[in-house]
């Protein structure tokens, strides 16, 4: 038996032009949007698989829920109270 060849250069990959490729509408209509989402390339980078962003997005979403639990107030700064004179009329 004769092994299959591979073939390392592809005439097909330089006829076709990518870079201005955009998703699939349709498999966004079948799936719904709740499904799909689409990261910029720089973002591709650094989370490179499925796991990776919902790790991320998991941990910024338990911050998110622990800072609205926790009802942090501000104090106001306010000037020190002066007293007033009292007129008489």
């Amino acid at each position: 038996m004769k092994k299959k060849q591979v073939v390392e250069d592809d005439p097909l990959d330089r006829e076709i032009d990518f870079s201005k490729a955009r998703p699939n509408p349709y498999f966004v209509a079948a799936h719904g949007p709740k499904v799909i989402r689409v990261l910029e390339p720089d973002l591709a980078e650094i989370f490179p698989d499925n796991a990776s962003v919902n790790s991320a997005l998991r941990t910024i979403a338990n911050a998110a829920e622990r800072a609205t639990r926790k009802k942090v107030r501000a104090h106001r700064a306010s000037a020190p109270k002066t007293a007033r004179k009292k007129t008489h009329s």
